[in-house]
């Protein structure tokens, strides 16, 4: 069923989801075919620390969800990678509001994936990451209940 889908499909399948709205994430654009992500957070100044800044816990945890889902979308949600090890580079301080996030399936063999990615705010990129990944299998999910079908059981 999902082979088929389109790029386009999959993200307006997985921007109508009701489960996964940390940082208000939006998918912008994809490419599985690449394995790249183009991604949209809009962060809240609760995930700021006193300084104003968002916090470095949150802003890699945004840049882990871009990369991560890069490799997704490509597997067209069958597979997930679980983080074994990330290096974020923090550039720039991150404020609240619009932050983009790109994805990039670096190198993915049977069992490892390599993935990089960044955050950009104000046209200046303020992150960079990389990581590397175990392949997992995704657990099953019910596209209904994840798009908000309130008859779904």
């Amino acid at each position: 069923m999902m082979d088929n889908i389109s790029d386009s499909d999959l993200i307006e399948l997985f921007n109508k989801n009701q489960l996964f709205r940390l940082f208000n994430l939006t998918v912008l654009e994809v490419n599985t075919k690449e394995g790249t992500i183009k991604v949209e957070f809009d962060v809240d100044e609760k995930f700021c620390n006193p300084a104003g800044d968002v916090q470095g816990g949150i802003v890699s945890g945004m840049v882990d969800d871009a990369t991560a889902l890069a490799f997704i979308f490509q597997n067209k949600f069958r597979k997930r990678p679980p983080t074994i090890e990330l290096k974020t580079n923090f550039l720039y301080p991150t404020k609240p509001g619009k932050v983009i996030g790109y994805g990039n399936v670096v190198k993915s063999g049977k069992n490892i994936v390599f993935l990089e990615g960044s955050l950009e705010q104000n046209n200046k990129t303020v992150v960079t990451a990389s990581s590397t990944c175990v392949i997992a299998d995704m657990p099953q999910i019910n596209f209904k209940k994840m798009i908000g079908d309130t008859n779904a059981k």
